[in-house]
């Protein structure tokens, strides 16, 4: 297992380097392949050895090594978040098929997160790809799995049209607090959450309106500004993943127990 874990944290860090590239470029719609890593200060090109996840940011002071301009802290922290979260997935889930859902949905929330922070955009080219590709791997692993508790497939594809169809009537009836991304977003979450979505927009809501309200407490919001909901379905879907069906059990257990 101690393999396992060293493998992937360091698939989660060249993944988490990745990451980078699209969370600076897909919002300025720029290609994600072409040109090569490169400094947005001096656009010098950076060298593999300056390129390496963690060890080059450190090793580099967290400055170019050509014009010297101080690199984002972001950078390491997606890094190392997504190989975090990578690490924790495989402890969750072990060498199984179920562990392929939660490596792609991981850094796909993480892109979500930072780009929605920023530019409050929920990218199409990030969440429509992605949903199509959660629900074809839940299916396969529905077909293949052993543990008789998973989800059959179905499942999944009725929780994600379920959420989207709720979110799609949140936004209708208020047009000004949701957006058509969120819609989308809530659907890609539920092929991949399955009922377990229920858990992961419920603490998306409550953080946001936690978050909103400490906001406007301390006078960085007014009622009428706008805050990005992205983030706050993406740290919800990741409680979900890790604990959602426990919590859902709980939760129902709760009510039938009463």
């Amino acid at each position: 297992m101690a393999l396992t874990i060293i493998i992937l944290f360091i698939t989660g860090a060249m993944i988490g380097s990745f990451l980078n590239v699209c969370i600076w470029r897909l919002p300025r719609h720029e290609s994600i392949v072409s040109p090569g890593s490169h400094c947005p200060g001096c656009d010098r090109p950076v060298k593999w050895h300056d390129n390496i996840p963690l060890i080059s940011y450190a090793f580099l002071g967290g400055k170019c090594r050509g014009c010297g301009e101080r690199i984002s802290i972001r950078y390491p922290l997606v890094e190392l978040l997504n190989a975090s979260l990578y690490v924790a997935a495989g402890l969750k889930f072990g060498v199984t098929p179920a562990l392929a859902p939660a490596l792609l949905l991981i850094p796909s929330l993480i892109i979500i997160f930072f780009i929605d922070l920023e530019h409050y955009i929920i990218p199409n080219v990030v969440v429509l790809p992605v949903a199509v590709a959660g629900l074809g791997l839940q299916l396969a692993v529905s077909l293949t799995t052993s543990d008789v508790d998973y989800p059959q497939w179905w499942t999944f594809l009725a929780a994600g049209i379920a959420a989207a169809a709720f979110f799609f009537l949140v936004a209708f009836i208020f047009p000004a607090g949701m957006g058509m991304g969120d819609v989308k977003l809530a659907g890609m979450l539920g092929f991949f959450l399955g009922p377990a979505v229920t858990i992961g927009l419920f603490l998306g809501f409550l953080s946001g309106a936690v978050i909103g309200i400490g906001l406007m407490v301390a006078g960085k919001k007014g009622r009428k500004s706008k805050v990005p909901f992205g983030p706050f379905l993406a740290v919800g879907a990741l409680v979900a993943l890790f604990w959602g069906q426990e919590l859902l059990d709980l939760y129902l257990g709760f009510f039938q127990s009463g």
